[in-house]
């Protein structure tokens, strides 16, 4: 090997290997909303682990909070629960809002509210988006008002988050502090 395709190697090598990780990612993505996400969801962690792009709980749980707020702000304004999802999806960006939308053009027709979000519960891990899917599946049994269920949920999700970000500063804080 001379030095000329030595230098070549060291130019192309560092986008080769950043166009594997974009394939990987976009894999372990497709496996999130396929009929085996739950089969297949080591294959899925063992992708995201190696290329990096493995979304923290914390960073879902905002995005969830926010997505929950536009939900029930759309649909006390009268709008049906799928659309507003679908809305969401299109005009937001982040790991859920993308996650629903991949569900929406997998499963065009057919699909429920409590079905989407338990293939995003699925495909994120999160306990936070499997207790909102519980929690909106038993109040369509029961027919209580979703609206309720979704600002229940923006309050618990809220008091977790507070209770995190202070659990965080009480461990940065120093026994030594004048505090």
């Amino acid at each position: 090997m001379n030095r000329t395709q030595f230098y070549i190697l060291i130019l192309v090598a560092p986008a080769i290997i950043y166009s594997i990780r974009l394939i990987l990612i976009e894999i372990a993505n497709l496996l999130s909303v396929s009929n085996y996400a739950k089969q297949l969801s080591w294959l899925k962690q063992l992708m995201r682990k190696l290329t990096g792009s493995e979304v923290k709980e914390s960073e879902v749980n905002e995005e969830l909070v926010n997505i929950l707020q536009m939900l029930s702000i759309m649909i006390s304004a009268g709008e049906s629960p799928m659309m507003a999802l679908r809305y969401i999806s299109q005009r937001s960006v982040g790991h859920i809002p993308k996650l629903i939308d991949q569900s929406f053009s997998k499963y065009e027709g057919g699909r429920n509210l409590a079905q989407t979000l338990e293939q995003i519960a699925v495909a994120t891990g999160s306990s936070q988006v499997r207790r909102l899917t519980n929690s909106i599946q038993i109040a369509i049994q029961r027919g209580t008002p979703i609206l309720d269920v979704l600002n229940n949920q923006v309050q618990s999700l809220n008091k977790q988050i507070n209770l995190a970000l202070l659990r965080n500063r009480v461990r940065v804080r120093s026994p030594y502090s004048s505090r």
